[in-house]
């Protein structure tokens, strides 16, 4: 039992930096949105003419946050070192071997 709790506490920790570059990345992707929405907003309430715009104030701020939402589902850069393990064919012992903790 005490091997299991090793491996569960090393890769909790391995983890925990993982977790915290997600929570560096959303508190990122909410100030740059942020930013953007308070761009629009002074650009939206500077305006002076009664020209039609393409969208109103809310459909801009809800189409800032959907992007900024939809950002993290795109790949822009997948884990180097599970793709090495795979070419080289490391995973396939890191599954066979034995474990001696």
């Amino acid at each position: 039992m005490r091997a299991y709790m090793a491996i569960l506490s090393a890769r909790f920790r391995m983890l925990l930096r993982y977790r915290a570059a997600a929570l560096a990345g959303l508190v990122c992707q909410g100030f740059w949105g942020l930013i953007r929405v308070m761009i629009f907003t002074g650009f939206y309430m500077s305006l002076e003419s009664d020209a039609a715009m393409p969208m109103t104030l809310g459909q801009t701020i809800t189409y800032i946050w959907l992007g900024q939402a939809l950002l993290g589902l795109l790949p822009f850069r997948l884990d180097g070192d599970v793709a090495g393990m795979i070419r080289s064919g490391t995973v396939a012992y890191v599954f066979v071997r034995r474990w001696d903790i």
